[in-house]
């Protein structure tokens, strides 16, 4: 049990160090989503707003999750349950505050083509043949669009 609130500590500890160079690396101008399930459901706050409140929940569900696991009423669970519960869920918390802020830091990007087609700011120019590709400019492009 210890060692599932110190893993879950180690995560909390991630989202804090995430946090803090988003706050320095970010502009202050940056929009940081805060998921509301779809991607339809995005809602876009400030920089602070939106790294407060990403923090704030990784911080509500340490601190839920642990009292959870070690109340009686956790007592007649599967004890797998309780070590695995709290570090599964921080992960997924760090996971998706990582992803705000990358998806903060695309948001940023130029979104303008110039008349060769091609997105400023991005390696090669992102213009010419283009292959099926997914990762970080496949998800700037279909933001470009969306907006």
């Amino acid at each position: 049990m210890i060692a599932s609130l110190a893993t879950g500590g180690v995560l909390l500890a991630g989202m804090i160090v995430a946090t803090g160079y988003a706050a320095v690396r970010l502009p202050g101008t940056a929009r940081v989503p805060l998921h509301a399930g779809m991607p339809e459901y995005r809602l876009w706050l400030s920089k602070r707003a939106g790294l407060s409140a990403w923090l704030a929940a990784g911080a509500a569900a340490f601190a839920l999750l642990a009292w959870l696991s070690l109340s009686r009423m956790a007592a007649n669970w599967a004890s797998s349950m309780r070590l695995t519960l709290l570090p599964a869920v921080m992960c997924v918390a760090l996971a998706a505050e990582v992803a705000a802020i990358i998806m903060a830091g695309l948001s940023g990007r130029d979104c303008r083509r110039t008349s060769r087609g091609r997105l400023p700011g991005l390696p090669g120019g992102g213009g010419g043949r283009r292959p099926r590709r997914e990762g970080p400019s496949a998800a700037l492009g279909r933001w470009c669009r969306a907006r």
